[in-house]
């Protein structure tokens, strides 16, 4: 059974994906596999061609710092971007739907799952939400960034409602890291069948 888990950035969508995976699902990370895309030499000659010289460290490798800052600026580089990484990711994802055993529970977690329309290989979907000032707060802590930069990349996200409206299951991560894991062993248990 292929379920999708999803959530806006800071929500706590990893934080469930761990414990799912605790308990015996089968979890393939979408941002690990666009990172691991990003890393081709191949894309980061296609990025530095897109976002200039800038976007690339020492190393070699793309800066992802800065160029959070450049898409999260320009609507028009963010879909640059997404157009460079997401049919890439997606293609990964398709292989794995279709070498999947049924008996198996896999999640797909995926941050931008609606928007690159992978919610469509899903049997169900888990939505993982927290209130904005959560997630700023979070951002701000986990990343080193700035509030004005966590709320452009909040803004840049689908909205809460519309993701709620696209989703079965429901998680809100508002409490404590107890409470959130609960919710995710119920959850896990109503998927087994149990």
């Amino acid at each position: 059974m292929i379920i999708g888990l999803t959530g806006g950035i800071a929500s706590g969508k990893s934080t469930v994906s761990k414990i799912l995976k605790e308990l015996g699902a089968i979890i393939v990370d979408a941002d690990i596999k666009a990172k691991e895309i990003s890393e081709r030499e191949d894309v980061v000659a296609e990025a530095k061609n897109i976002f200039g010289n800038d976007i690339i460290d020492n190393n070699g490798k793309i800066d992802r710092v800065k160029l959070k800052e450049i898409v999260f600026s320009n609507k028009e580089k963010l879909k640059e971007l997404n157009n460079l990484i997401h049919p890439k990711v997606v293609n990964e994802f398709k292989k794995i739907k279709e070498s999947s055993n049924k008996n198996d529970i896999i999640i797909f977690d995926v941050p931008l799952l609606f928007e690159t329309g992978m919610d469509k290989m899903c049997e169900k979907i888990i939505l993982v939400f927290a209130d904005k000032d959560t997630q700023i707060k979070r951002m701000i802590e986990r990343d080193n960034i700035d509030r004005e930069l966590a709320e452009k990349i909040i803004n840049s996200q689908m909205s809460l409602e519309e993701k709620l409206k696209k989703s079965q299951i429901h998680i809100e991560n508002n409490g404590t890291l107890e409470d959130l894991k609960k919710k995710a062993e119920n959850i896990y248990r109503e998927l087994k069948g149990e």
